[in-house]
């Protein structure tokens, strides 16, 4: 697949233009993209896209999608971002068992960044999901979510 093409359909994802064109964009994307390259429809360049790309990789669903969960959770560096609210009520459609890990995974990676505000709301999140601490495999990821989040609450 050609990833310029790609990347073309995911420009028109952006929420400003045409909604015939996002859903025409969706649509496509959903057919034609590469299930292992669906990191691509979360563009770094802007917000402006992520709402959409969350609806391409739910319609896709689970497990087709799995490429796409690591993006999902980078949306929960904030909760207000677009995209991110839809991402959780589609995480709660997914056993735990299936989310854990990814969650986890972006705790590991926020405690490598020093992000704060994201293991905040990694926490949030998992509070929405009713990830408990036994639920991690390594509980300290869990710990220093929960830490921070009661500290700032």
């Amino acid at each position: 697949m050609d990833i310029e093409l790609i990347k073309h359909y995911v420009y028109e994802l952006h929420w400003h233009l045409p909604e015939e064109t996002q859903r025409e964009a969706i649509d496509w994307l959903v057919a034609r993209t590469p299930r292992h390259q669906l990191a691509l429809v979360f563009p770094p360049y802007g917000k402006n896209y992520w709402q959409n790309s969350v609806k391409v990789v739910t319609k896709i669903g689970y497990p087709d999608n799995i490429a796409a969960l690591p993006s999902i959770v980078q949306l929960f560096q904030d909760i207000n971002w677009p995209g991110a609210e839809e991402a959780v009520e589609y995480f709660q459609t997914l056993p735990k068992s299936t989310v854990i890990p990814f969650i986890e995974a972006g705790g590991v990676l926020a405690m490598t960044k020093q992000d704060e505000q994201w293991l905040w709301f990694l926490w949030a999140v998992c509070e929405r999901l009713h990830i408990e601490r036994g639920d991690f495999l390594d509980s300290t990821v869990f710990d220093k979510m929960e830490e921070i989040y009661m500290r700032d609450a």
